[in-house]
């Protein structure tokens, strides 16, 4: 019997953290969801609805310029 015991006692546990860890996932959802245009105060186009759901705050131009730099800088730091 210990043995069903030890086993519904981490089914338990198991499942408590799968609700800790959807409602985590649903309010990220919930927080990043509602972003519709570029968070750069330049540019203010719109986020395709996909980047939208993905959480993305830049529309695709501004992330590719972002990333562009970003790369540019770490290759002049070395």
């Amino acid at each position: 019997m210990k043995g069903a015991n030890l086993m519904d006692a981490i089914d338990v546990a198991q499942r408590r953290q799968q609700e800790e860890i959807d409602q985590a996932l649903a309010s990220r959802k919930v927080a990043v969801a509602g972003r519709k245009h570029c968070a750069n105060v330049d540019c203010g186009e719109a986020i395709a609805p996909i980047r939208q759901q993905m959480g993305a705050t830049l529309c695709i131009d501004c992330q590719r310029d972002t990333e562009r730099e970003a790369q540019r800088c770490a290759r002049t730091a070395v």
